[in-house]
């Protein structure tokens, strides 16, 4: 069974914010609660994975909350489940290679100002479609939230919106951006605390207008334009960890490590 490894100051972090037991013995028996909950609300439904780390998850993304737990917890196993042209690369990282290895969405080494870890994400610098853009981003969530330090502290992205094309915002559809909105919001048992959009430019704004209303007020607030002036973003994230297309004092992004993190090399199609 579970057995908490989290450091003195991140479980008295969880614990003020995420309601987080004291004890495992406590937080074995939520796990059993949403476990068992899930099974009798949904008996014909088998989940993906119902491991104790993967349901304490959930349970600290809604704060020990069942009821929402639950909630989100069927949700994201009905995408899981339904959502194949984006789940089937998501279970199958090799299908995803092209995109990893040009960088298209890549965690910086270093933690923005909260602790939360820094994401950034570069849509367009190679050839794809959103279906590979949004398998990407759910496969790097995924992967970072095995880190349990990732569960409590959150995530901060950055969008770099450089590479951005036309071809790109044509493929936004009110029906994409409500299904990928919709899962990033209430399935990713994921703490997003903020959203940094940098050198956006025109297109942006006909992605927004789609994107926007389906997205929550709560979420919507979490955006912050930064556009060319990256000052603003040093106010997020220090400039000692970001990287050189940020006019940051880091390293550049390492795809190629990243990639170690999220594909074998002996992986085969």
């Amino acid at each position: 069974r579970y057995e908490c490894r989290l450091s003195r100051e991140d479980l008295k972090k969880a614990q003020a914010e995420l309601n987080e037991p004291i004890s495992d013995q406590e937080r074995i028996a939520a796990i059993d609660v949403l476990r068992e909950s899930f099974q009798t609300k949904h008996p014909e439904v088998t989940l993906a994975n119902d491991s104790d780390v993967f349901m304490l998850r959930f349970l600290r993304s809604k704060k020990f909350n069942q009821e929402k737990a639950l909630t989100k917890l069927y949700k994201y196993q009905n995408n899981y489940s339904t959502w194949g042209e984006v789940f089937d690369k998501v279970r199958n990282p090799v299908l995803l290679k092209p995109l990893i290895e040009a960088g298209v969405v890549v965690p910086l080494k270093g933690r923005a100002k909260d602790g939360s870890v820094v994401v950034v994400g570069r849509p367009g610098i190679v050839q794809h479609t959103w279906i590979d853009m949004m398998a990407m981003i759910i496969l790097t969530a995924e992967t970072l939230l095995q880190d349990e330090h990732t569960q409590i502290y959150g995530m901060t992205v950055v969008i770099d919106q450089a590479y951005f094309t036309m071809e790109l915002a044509k493929q936004y559809t009110p029906a994409i951006s409500r299904r990928f909105g919709g899962f990033m919001q209430d399935s990713l048992p994921a703490r997003v605390k903020s959203m940094n959009l940098t050198n956006q430019g025109k297109i942006w704004d006909i992605v927004w207008a789609i994107a926007q209303p389906f997205l929550k007020d709560k979420m919507k607030k979490r955006f912050r334009i930064h556009g060319t002036e990256f000052s603003t973003l040093y106010d997020v994230i220090d400039r000692s960890i970001l990287p050189p297309m940020f006019a940051g004092n880091g390293p550049p992004l390492d795809p190629e490590e990243w990639k170690s993190h999220v594909i074998s090399e002996d992986t085969a199609l």
